[in-house]
């Protein structure tokens, strides 16, 4: 039986003072206790300890740290489970059926319920990667400070890596905390805290001669048809949260004053990230150097063997030369406009493009939204959005209605009084009409509809302005899974087809779940070669044991 003794070492000038062995792996404590003066010796079975990186401190009274020593235990059985592959043939041939059965056990039998990844690939174009494990990922290379190189090596059941590993654990300190620190009960708080959800912050501010904070200001946010609303505090500023949306979610975030206008600026904050401490694992394959005369080829053979295999299919293959392309349209070079960073056309509820409306020759721009329900066009020049004067915006800026001084109403001389013709139909490139709840993102100044109109180029109206009170903002968001492709033969007619099947990762899949029975299954399709499959298994079960586990398939 295994077992780690500590001994205690000390000079002859050395005070008798009192001492405390320290003892824990990630974290965890398995012993806290004072030295026996009349017993210099501790001892622990391998297999009663967890498995992995410990480390041993030996303090003084006020908890001081006096010595410290790092071991690891790879003899503890308890920590890992056993899984088994059973198929539904001993060997099959090409594009045929694998029906495959996972059962997970503990040491002793009892079946066992977790979460395993399962990787099939071809070995005559794939090697198993055995430099890096999920064992020596989890149990050694995340808990040493610096990149450990060949990770895995040191997990090998054989005196050099046994060696090795003892010299590892004298050269590579654990710090992933201040253990002394923890031991006087002086604990620190994590500067970034846990992120359950996204959320978008920042402030707002009265455009003035002296900017100051806009309290009570409404601010509205919209991503996929989605709205909310938040306002800000006494001091500007605010938080939206508790949503989640995929990457790459584009957000439009306006923000309004207490008084419903829009002279306020909008600052959005930019999202941070921790930045990466220790150099990342490499993802390059390590083997051991091997003499070059005395190199197995027998990998290499193999692979020319599977090259002439695919050859095979490449016969029937021709070539093409296709004659010279020239493109003589004059390239259409997009430009970063300001009428092209804000969406004035957000679910609008009609929209009218050129093409609808040039083949009128419409005189005016109002007559373009002539015909249209919900609008009425008069020939005065005056237009309403189901009853109502509707704000009118060119590429994003707002036009106002003419007043009259006196009765505080609209009033046109003549229908080019009105702001739609503040450009010709000639510049406009679409127009889009908010008539109901989609006018909602304009405040109360859509209250009356919205009329937002797209010119082809960004005609010069004089009223050209940026705008502050809104943004355009993607972070980063949650990804989208994707379910990794696999062809089905199950027709005689699919597994005559005469496309190649090229593949070389045969099946993969990262979520495979085991309940409480401890058995589940899975089924995939052989590709056109005869050769032999590795199928990687590894995972955790719901008790945190480790699995790791290669089999092998038979092709003919």
């Amino acid at each position: 039986m295994e077992r780690i003794t500590i001994g205690i070492h000390k000079s002859a000038q050395t005070p008798d003072i009192p001492c405390y062995l320290l003892a824990h792996c990630r974290g965890m404590v398995f012993h806290f206790a004072a030295l026996d003066k009349d017993n210099e010796i501790i001892a622990f079975t391998e297999k009663d300890l967890p498995a992995g990186v410990i480390q041993l401190i030996l303090f003084d009274k006020q908890m001081n740290p006096l010595s410290e020593r790092l071991v690891f235990n790879k003899n503890n059985n308890n920590s890992q489970a056993k899984v088994t592959l059973h198929t539904d043939k001993t060997r099959y041939e090409k594009r045929d059926k694998v029906v495959s059965t996972l059962s997970l056990t503990d040491s002793g039998g009892n079946l066992l319920d977790g979460h395993l990844s399962v990787a099939i690939t071809d070995d005559q174009d794939i090697a198993v990667d055995t430099s890096t494990t999920i064992l020596s990922s989890l149990l050694l290379s995340s808990e040493l400070k610096g990149y450990i190189e060949n990770s895995a090596y040191y997990l090998q059941d054989n005196v050099e890596s046994a060696i090795a590993l003892d010299y590892l654990m004298l050269t590579h300190g654990w710090r992933r905390y201040n253990v002394p620190e923890v031991v006087k009960g002086n604990y620190t708080s994590p500067q970034i805290p846990v992120q359950k959800a996204q959320e978008i912050s920042g402030k707002v501010k009265i455009l003035s001669l002296s900017p100051r904070p806009a309290s009570n200001s409404e601010i509205l946010i919209m991503a996929d048809g989605d709205v909310g609303l938040t306002t800000t505090d006494e001091k500007g500023t605010f938080v939206y949260a508790n949503f989640e949306y995929p990457d790459s979610t584009i957000y439009f975030v306006r923000a309004l004053s207490k008084t419903g206008n829009d002279n306020v600026e909008l600052l959005l904050n930019e999202e941070s990230f921790p930045k990466l401490t220790h150099a990342p694992q490499s993802t390059v394959l390590r083997q051991k150097i091997i003499d070059i005369e005395t190199k197995d080829h027998s990998d290499t053979e193999a692979f020319i063997t599977k090259a002439e295999q695919r050859a095979q299919y490449d016969e029937d293959m021709r070539v093409i030369q296709l004659g010279e392309i020239v493109v003589t349209a004059p390239r259409i070079e997009r430009k970063d406009e300001l009428r092209l960073q804000h969406w004035q056309n957000i679910g609008s509820d009609v929209t009218v493009r050129r093409e609808n409306f040039e083949k009128k020759y419409p005189r005016l721009v109002a007559d373009i939204l002539r015909g249209i329900a919900g609008v009425d066009v008069s020939n005065e020049g005056y237009i309403s959005v189901r009853g109502g004067l509707p704000l009118v915006l060119i590429d994003g800026i707002v036009i106002e209605w003419p007043i009259s001084p006196i009765t505080k109403k609209v009033i046109l001389n003549s229908p080019y009084d009105s702001p739609l013709e503040k450009v010709t139909v000639y510049d406009v490139e679409s127009i889009d009409i908010h008539k109901g709840a989609s006018a909602a993102i304009y405040g109360v100044r859509g209250s009356g509809g919205v009329i937002s109109i797209t010119t082809k180029k960004g005609v010069d109206v004089d009223i050209q302005k940026e705008i502050y009170n809104q943004a355009i903002y993607t972070p980063l968001g949650y990804q989208k899974p994707v379910e990794f492709y696999a062809p089905k033969y199950e027709t005689l007619e699919a597994k005559h087809l005469t496309n190649p099947d090229y593949r070389t990762t045969i099946f993969w899949k990262p979520d495979i779940v085991i309940s409480d029975t401890g058995e589940t299954s899975f089924d995939f399709y052989t590709s056109d070669f005869p050769t032999t499959y590795s199928v990687v298994i590894e995972g955790l079960t719901t008790d945190g044991r480790i699995v790791r586990q290669v089999e092998k398939i038979q092709v003919e």
